[in-house]
C-alpha cells in the first residue's frame, strides 16, 4: 500500500510546475524572512476556482512550493507593514501578471516588497520652537475623517506617522494642556481649524511625506465629566471618542460612579460606558464648547434589536439566505467587524454600520433602523460602502433589510489584437453612491481562463469599468484619467463588454 501511494505521488510530481524563488527588501536588497508567499489560481472558466496556496519564506528569504498543477497563477508576497508585491507587477501599486505553470516548468522568482509610506514633520509652537510629547494624527484626505495613523513628536518635535497606504492624506495635531495650564486646540497643519484650509500631503512607497510641520493654534481647552448610573454593580469603563481619538477611564457602580476627562478640544463627543464583559452598556453624545459635567450615562442591559427582511416594494417580512456584517463606528474609529445572526439579538448602543450579502440576480436596496433619528447631523458626508443605522440605548430597535430581485449583470471579455487575456484585474465604480453602499463599495475581479469576467448582482445603474494591471484599487480620479467606460445596468438585464487593458503613463 505504502508503495503504492508513493508511486502515485511521483506520477503527480512527474507532471506539475515548480515556482521558487526568494522575498527581499526593495530599499536595502536584504532577505525578508517570514514574509507570507500566496499562490492564487486564475479563476478557471470550466470548473470550480482553485484553492491558493500559502507558505512563508526561510531565514534566507528563499520559499519553494510543492509539485504545482498546471494552470495559470498569481505569485504575491504579504507583508506586515510593506505593500504587497505580485510578480510580474509593473508599477509599485499595481498587480502581478498570470504565471503558466506546465508539467515541465520551472519558475525562480525575485519579489522585492516596499516600505508602506510615511508622513513627518515638526510640531512648532507659535515662536516656531519644536514641542515634545505632541500627539500628530494622519486622516486619508477624504470626508468623513478616518484615523490612518498616528505618531508623537520627539524631543526635536519630530513625529512620523507611519504604514500608511499610498494616497493623499491631511494631518493633525490633538489637544494638548502645555505646562503653565494653557491649551494648544486640534490644528490641521500647517496653521489650520477647518478641514478645508489643511494641506494635502501625497504618500508613496518607499519614501517619507516630509515637512509636514503643524504649529497648533492656542485656545481654551475644557473639561468632559457626568455621573454614571448602573443597574448592575460592577466596574466601569467609560470610552470618549472625537474625531482626535479615543480617551478611557474607569469609575463603578452601583453608587453613582463619577467620571470627567480634562483637556478637550471644542468639538463633538460620544461617551460609552459599559461593564467589563460588555453585557451592559450606556451611551451619549453631545457638543462640547465649555466646562460641562452634565454628560451623564445610564449603563444597563443591551437593547434587544430585531431584524427584519422585506422584498422592495412589499411590506410583508420574508426569509431570504442572507449574510449580515456590522461593527459598531465611534467618532474616532470602528470596532472589528462581525456576523449579525437570527432575527433577533442584542447589540450596544450607538452608531452601527451595515452590509448584507444576498442570493445571486438580488441586491440590498438598504438597511435602516424604522424607529430614531439620524443622530449626526453635523457630520454632511458619510461613507460610501455601508448602511448608517443608529441603535437606541434606552429602546428596543428593529433593523430592516430591504431586498430587490431585479439585479442587474454586467459581463465580458479582457481582450488585446483579438486574443482573449486573462488573469487581468476588472474593477466596476458604481456611479451612484447609493449603488456603492449596495454593493460595500467598488467590486475587482479577475478575468478567468478565458478572459471573461462578470458581474452579478447590480443594483439598476450605471457603472465605470476598467481593466488594469497598474492600480491596486480604483477611485473616480484614476477612472477618469483612464477614461473607463461606462456601462448601464438595467433590471434584470445582462450587459456586455469587451476591455481593452488600460497602461497608466503616472
Amino acid at each position: 500500500m505504502l508503495r503504492l501511494v508513493v508511486l502515485l505521488a511521483a506520477a503527480v510530481s512527474a507532471h506539475a510546475g515548480v515556482i521558487k524563488g526568494v522575498v527581499l527588501e526593495q530599499a536595502s536588497g536584504r532577505a525578508l524572512a517570514r514574509t507570507i508567499v500566496r499562490l492564487d489560481p486564475v479563476p478557471d472558466a470550466k470548473g470550480p476556482k482553485g484553492q491558493p496556496l500559502t507558505t512563508r519564506a526561510g531565514r534566507a528569504g528563499q520559499f519553494t512550493f510543492p509539485p504545482i498543477a498546471p494552470g495559470l497563477y498569481i505569485l504575491a508576497a504579504i507583508r506586515d507593514g510593506y505593500f504587497t508585491t505580485a510578480y510580474g507587477q509593473r508599477l509599485p501599486t499595481g498587480r502581478g501578471t498570470p504565471i503558466e505553470v506546465t508539467a515541465d516548468s520551472q519558475l525562480f522568482a525575485e519579489l522585492r516588497l516596499r516600505h508602506k509610506g510615511a508622513i513627518t514633520g515638526r510640531v512648532l509652537d507659535e515662536n516656531g520652537v519644536a514641542t515634545a510629547g505632541i500627539t500628530v494624527l494622519a486622516y486619508r484626505a477624504k470626508l468623513p475623517l478616518r484615523l490612518a495613523g498616528g505618531g508623537l513628536s520627539d524631543d526635536r518635535g519630530v513625529y512620523r506617522v507611519h504604514g500608511l497606504e499610498p494616497g493623499r492624506y491631511w494631518i493633525r495635531s490633538a489637544a494638548y494642556t502645555l505646562d503653565d495650564g494653557s491649551g494648544w486646540l486640534p490644528t490641521f497643519g500647517p496653521v489650520a481649524r477647518e478641514v478645508r484650509d489643511a494641506r494635502i500631503h501625497r504618500v508613496t512607497l518607499d519614501s517619507d511625506a516630509s515637512d509636514a510641520d503643524v504649529s497648533p493654534e492656542p485656545g481654551a481647552l475644557f473639561h468632559l465629566g457626568g455621573i454614571v448610573t448602573c443597574d448592575t454593580a460592577g466596574p466601569i469603563i467609560v470610552t470618549i471618542s472625537s474625531e482626535t481619538g479615543r480617551r478611557r477611564t474607569q469609575t463603578a457602580c452601583p453608587l453613582p460612579g463619577i467620571y470627567r476627562m480634562e483637556g478637550l478640544g471644542p468639538g463633538v463627543y460620544e461617551v460609552f460606558a459599559a461593564t467589563q464583559d460588555g453585557g451592559a452598556t450606556g451611551f451619549t453624545d453631545l457638543f462640547v464648547d465649555r466646562d460641562t459635567d452634565s454628560a451623564g450615562v445610564h449603563v444597563m442591559q443591551l437593547p434587544t434589536v430585531d431584524i427584519e427582511v422585506r422584498r422592495a416594494g412589499s411590506n410583508a417580512p420574508v426569509t431570504i439566505p442572507m449574510t449580515l456584517m456590522g461593527r459598531r463606528q465611534d467618532l474616532a474609529d470602528s470596532e472589528a467587524v462581525r456576523e449579525i445572526t437570527g432575527a433577533r439579538t442584542t447589540l450596544a448602543p450607538g452608531h452601527w454600520e451595515f452590509r448584507a450579502r444576498v442570493p445571486p440576480g438580488q441586491y440590498v436596496e438598504s438597511i435602516v433602523a424604522t424607529r430614531g433619528s439620524n443622530r449626526r447631523p453635523w457630520q454632511a458626508e458619510r461613507l460610501s460602502d455601508w448602511f448608517d443605522v443608529f441603535v437606541e440605548p434606552r429602546f428596543p430597535s428593529r433593523i430592516r433589510v430591504t431586498v430587490s430581485d431585479q439585479a442587474g449583470q454586467i459581463g465580458g471579455k479582457v481582450v488585446a489584437e483579438g486574443k482573449s487575456l486573462p488573469g487581468v484585474p476588472v474593477f466596476l465604480w458604481p456611479v451612484q453612491e447609493s449603488a456603492r453602499r449596495s454593493l460595500s463599495g467598488p467590486l475587482q475581479v479577475l478575468s478567468d481562463t478565458e478572459g471573461r469576467f462578470h458581474f452579478d448582482g447590480l443594483p439598476p445603474g450605471d457603472y465605470r469599468l476598467l481593466a488594469s494591471f497598474d492600480v491596486n484599487e480604483v477611485d473616480e480620479e484614476v477612472l477618469e484619467l483612464a477614461r473607463a467606460v461606462i456601462v448601464r445596468a438595467d433590471a434584470s438585464q445582462t450587459a456586455t463588454v469587451d476591455l481593452t487593458v488600460w497602461i497608466a503613463t503616472f
